[in-house]
């Protein structure tokens, strides 16, 4: 499950809301590609989940991100 997202962005592309700083972030015409990935990432109940297909290329944060 998604707990934070890096920036204000990402979050509003998550939401499926049509922010500037959304726009900003990536082109609209790679929401959907982005949204259904974000809401991959959101579907699991372990990380490990993630690591399957290999292609994925599971890794851990290198640093905390609670600013």
């Amino acid at each position: 499950m998604i707990e934070s997202f890096k920036d204000r962005g990402t979050e509003d592309i998550f939401d499926g809301a049509d922010s500037r700083t959304a726009r900003k972030q990536c082109p609209r015409s790679m929401w959907g590609v982005a949204r259904r990935k974000l809401d991959q990432i959101n579907r699991v109940r372990e990380l490990m989940d993630l690591a399957v297909p290999p292609g994925n290329r599971l890794e851990r944060l290198r640093e905390n991100r609670n600013h």
